[in-house]
């Protein structure tokens, strides 16, 4: 299973992560990043071993579960 981070305007995959944590600290360094753009743009999906897709959140939703994660090293994406 995977977490990825999609870019909702472009549709664009912006990277996959192998477990929700550091998932979550690529969209808070994005957020911080990119104010203006994020996180009313990002969606983050939990895809199965299966190909299953949830969204685990989208939106302002994405951005409070991102902000709510402790403090840990930026992570650098790409």
């Amino acid at each position: 299973m995977t977490y990825e981070l999609w870019d909702t305007e472009t549709g664009n995959l912006v990277e996959a992560f192998d477990d929700e944590a550091a998932a979550l600290h690529a969209a808070r360094e994005l957020i911080a990043l990119n104010p203006d753009v994020y996180p009313s743009l990002m969606t983050l999906l939990w895809v199965g071993t299966q190909g299953e897709l949830e969204t685990v959140a989208t939106g302002e939703a994405l951005g409070a579960l991102a902000a709510s994660l402790s403090d840990a090293p930026t992570l650098r994406l790409g």
